[in-house]
Formats: structure tokens, C-alpha cells, sequence
């Protein structure tokens, strides 16, 4: 597969004309990476975009003093990243590191900005489609928040969903339990007493076995059924509240670096007051 083939794959530039590939092909820089080698670190200046030939890219952030790291997605061929840098250049929000040995383009900002340049129309196309990305993680994020896993979950289920769930809840009561015992004890006491008729299941009982063993063998898929359907759910409400905490965690640790920095800075000002104080000149306003 040709970069130009490679860049066609990145929703930012998919719309290009096949000149203008060309032409950013040109700037794309083939990169050949170790295994545990260090793209970039969280915090880092951002300034290019890569795209993976080949090979696997981790994506993590750190994990608190000491803690492991948080690994956030696992990158593979074909697969891309650190496109926001070409526009923002703003320090990276996590660390990448190659897990796996890796053939990769990458593309520098410089090069990417002198190309819009050159193409205001090319820059007006792809800040629609940041746009359009944007918000549509907004809108997914926004789902993700709102749903509800036994509502979504319901909505989806079949008619033979429906029926191993209520039989599995009426199975698991004591309405069964009771209805249960109570036909057995007269089953048994019809075909004992015989006052009025013959006993169509004379005592030991063979006919009423065959009933049970044929309720029981129905009952076990039907009730394995409901019970996998609990598991997928469990599942979904594990995976979201995997998301929503880390979500939460970053932005955690966003908070506490801004904490820190501000309090550096007040840390620095004070420490320049006082010197001025005690040198016998104003302070800076």
C-alpha cells in the first residue's frame, strides 16, 4: 500500500483530491521503531501525526506515584494518531509506546502547516471535518453518559429472551416451589389410593419420572440462556464503569497538575516579593 493509499484511510484527509495526496504523501516521513521504544511522553510538545505501517503502538497515561500506567487503546496496522498536534500543538495528553517492532509515517506540523498554506481551501475542508469529529465524540460521549444498560439491553431482547428470563424468575420462586410439590403429592396420591379408577402410573412411579426429567432437561438451556444474558450485561455495566472512571482519573490528574502549576507560580511570586522587600525596592504590581 502506497502513503497516498495509507492517508486515504485518515478521515481528515479522505476528502483530498488526488494531487493534493501527492503532495502531502511527499512530506511524510517513513520511521522504522524498536520494541519499547518511546514515541512521546504525556506532556511533551506536540508536533507531528503518525500513521502505522506495521507493527503495534500502545497508548497510555500515568497511573499516580506508584502505580502502573493506564493503558488507554492499543494501536495496529493501519491504525493513527497524534492527528490533533498538526493543528493545536499542544502538549501531549499521553504517552505512546511501540510494544511491538513498528514501521510508521509520520508527519511534522511545520510541514503540514506549510501545506494549508498553500491550499486555504484544503484547511477550510478539513476544519469542517474536525468539527464533524468533534462532535461527534460530543454526541457519544453524551449517549455514554445517558444510558442505560437494562433499558438498551431490554429494548434488544427476543421473544425467546423474554421467556428464558420469565421462566428462569418463576423457576427461582416460591410460587414453583409450592405448585411443584403440591402436583407431585397429588400425582403420587391419585395413582396410590386408586378408589375410583386404575392408577394410570402405578407405584414406582415411571410415567411421573419421564415428566420430570423432561420439565428439568427444558428448564436447564432455558435457564442458562437467562443467565448468560446477565453475564453480557454485567459485562456492559463493567465496561462503562471502567470508562466513567477513567475518564474520571484524568481528568483527576489534569486537576492536580494545574494545582501544582498554579501553585508553583504563587510559590515563585511570593518568593520574588519577598526579595524585593527585603532589597528596599517596591514591588512589581
Amino acid at each position: 500500500m502506497t502513503t497516498q493509499d495509507y492517508l486515504k484511510t485518515i478521515p481528515i484527509f479522505d476528502q483530498l483530491a488526488p494531487t493534493d495526496l501527492d503532495s502531502l504523501a511527499r512530506f511524510c516521513q517513513k520511521r522504522t521503531l524498536a520494541k519499547s521504544e518511546v514515541l512521546f511522553r504525556k506532556g511533551d510538545t506536540g508536533t507531528s501525526m503518525f500513521l502505522i505501517e506495521k507493527g503495534t503502538v500502545e497508548i497510555s497515561v500515568p497511573g499516580g506515584t506508584g502505580q502502573k500506567d493506564i493503558i488507554v487503546s492499543v494501536l495496529r496496522d493501519g491504525d493513527f494518531f497524534g492527528e490533533l498536534s498538526l493543528i493545536s500543538g499542544l502538549p501531549r495528553t499521553a504517552t505512546a509506546t511501540v510494544i511491538h517492532d513498528c514501521m510508521l509515517f509520520e508527519l511534522r506540523r511545520e510541514d503540514y502547516t506549510a501545506f494549508l498554506l498553500e491550499r486555504p481551501t484544503v484547511a477550510i475542508a478539513m476544519i469542517r471535518e474536525l468539527g464533524k469529529r468533534l462532535q461527534a465524540t460530543d454526541d457519544l460521549v453524551t449517549s455514554i453518559a445517558s444510558k442505560n444498560v437494562n433499558t438498551e439491553m431490554d429494548d434488544q431482547m427476543s421473544f425467546g429472551d423474554r421467556l428464558a428470563d420469565n421462566v428462569a424468575e418463576f423457576v427461582g420462586s416460591w410460587t414453583f416451589l409450592v405448585w411443584y410439590l403440591v402436583a407431585v403429592l397429588i400425582w403420587c396420591g391419585v395413582n396410590v389410593v386408586a378408589l375410583i379408577f386404575i392408577p394410570f402410573d402405578p407405584y414406582p412411579f415411571v410415567f411421573l419420572n419421564l415428566v420430570l426429567a423432561l420439565i428439568a432437561s427444558l428448564q436447564a438451556p432455558l435457564i442458562m440462556m437467562s443467565q448468560n444474558r446477565a453475564q453480557t450485561k454485567d459485562r456492559l455495566k463493567v465496561e462503562m464503569d471502567y470508562q466513567v472512571n477513567l475518564k474520571s482519573e484524568l481528568m483527576l490528574q489534569q486537576l492536580h497538575a494545574k494545582i501544582d502549576e498554579i501553585s508553583s507560580d504563587g510559590l515563585v511570586e511570593s518568593a520574588e516579593h519577598r526579595r524585593l522587600e527585603e532589597s528596599g525596592r517596591p514591588p512589581k504590581e
